[in-house]
């Protein structure tokens, strides 16, 4: 009697047990799938960055050979010392800090209230503006290159940082106020009603609540900014004419002599460019993709 009352019980565990095994195995089937197609994807986008960092690490005699090697024979940081030391690099890479920081810093100042108030006042044509920030994204860069330049001609602010850092601000603030926006968004009515209550203005509900929950999303837009700056090329080309004003990108063409091409320090100069974004993003990597989702739920 015991027993054919426990029989059930036990059909009913191996049913179970059947059904994880399976629902497991096909877990693992779609993500071996997943990962044989993302594989040769993430192969073929890392392959450059990986030839990159060999070929700055190998000596000119390897560099230059007919018969190229994939890493090098011989390990040298040479390179990266010839580039820092024996060209204007140094001075390439301070000017690229400066105004990416600068535009940094003011754009996202700008784009904080700009986007808080989009999200939390009404006003009249306040969609209609959101609207605008968006559709100014689908022009490229290149189309307002002259007239941008007849501007800042006219302005007399030709062959300056200060030119840059207008235009670098200007193009970054769309992205980071419709960003923002969103994230502005998720966040709770309950918590800024309740601080109104308390007695609190909009000005320290802001700064005392929102801002601090809104970290990932400053996080997201400021890293976005930097490094829009960071590698922009065509202004910088357009804008500047002195040398000891260039920033990187535009020094590091100048590697590029007329017959020759100095690969040994274009290699060593892109690496240099490339470690201050990586590191930065390791660093502020949780805070990115929390702050990108956020601004994206509701943007």
């Amino acid at each position: 009697m015991q027993k054919n009352m426990l029989s059930p019980q036990i059909s009913g565990l191996k049913t179970r047990g059947i059904v994880l095994f399976l629902s497991t195995y096909r877990r693992a089937y779609f993500l071996l799938i997943v990962y044989s197609l993302l594989l040769p994807a993430a192969t073929v986008l890392l392959f450059p960055i990986f030839w990159m960092v060999s070929s700055s690490l190998k000596p000119s005699e390897e560099l230059f050979a007919r018969n190229l090697t994939m890493l090098p024979i011989h390990w040298t940081l040479e390179n990266y010392r010839n580039v820092w030391v024996n060209t204007k690099f140094p001075s390439y890479f301070w000017n690229s800090f400066k105004v990416s920081a600068l535009s940094t810093i003011c754009s996202v100042l700008i784009a904080m209230y700009a986007a808080y108030a989009i999200a939390r006042i009404q006003f009249v044509g306040r969609y209609s503006f959101g609207l605008v920030l968006l559709i100014t994204q689908m022009f490229p860069h290149i189309l307002l290159v002259i007239p941008l330049y007849l501007l800042i001609q006219r302005m007399g602010l030709l062959n300056s940082h200060f030119a840059l850092f207008i235009a670098y601000t200007a193009f970054s603030l769309p992205f980071t106020i419709w960003l923002l926006r969103g994230f502005f968004e998720s966040i709770p009515m309950e918590l800024e009603e309740a601080a109104e209550i308390d007695g609190a203005s909009m000005l320290t509900t802001f700064h005392k609540i929102i801002l601090p929950l809104a970290g990932p999303g400053l996080a997201a837009v400021t890293m976005f900014s930097f490094i829009r700056a960071w590698n922009e090329f065509l202004f910088a080309l357009v804008f500047l004419s002195s040398r000891e004003l260039f920033t990187m990108p535009i020094g590091l063409a100048s590697f590029q002599e007329e017959f020759t091409f100095r690969w040994d320090l274009i290699m060593a100069g892109a690496g240099i460019i490339t470690l201050p974004i990586l590191l930065l993003f390791l660093l502020m990597q949780r805070f990115i993709v929390q702050g990108l989702l956020g601004g994206a739920l509701k943007g």
